[in-house]
């Protein structure tokens, strides 16, 4: 591997780290699948660069992966504002206040 693709790749991965952590909320196990398969994903090759058809499958496994990211992500929002909800229903009505 050449030094300037080094470089990139030891940026990229930071970055990655870095805008996950800083938000405060660790990634779903839908979220964690869609960069391994990003950087396995290969396209079958033809005679004028790659097969259209093996593009637009790959196209709908990563919508695949993200659809179940929101759907995990959704489920999880759902639950946090059950719990909001439950709070501030069993919440004094001197505390808002």
């Amino acid at each position: 591997m050449g030094q300037y693709s080094q470089k990139i790749q030891a940026n990229s991965s930071a970055a990655g780290k870095a805008s996950n952590s800083s938000n405060g909320q660790s990634l779903n196990h839908a979220q964690e699948a869609i960069g391994p398969w990003l950087k396995k994903v290969r396209f079958r090759r033809c005679i004028l660069g790659v097969s259209e058809a093996d593009v637009w499958k790959k196209i709908g496994e990563l919508n695949a992966l993200y659809e179940a990211a929101l759907s995990a992500e959704r489920a999880r929002f759902d639950a946090l504002l059950e719990e909001s909800r439950k709070e501030k229903s069993h919440a004094e009505p001197d505390d808002f206040l």
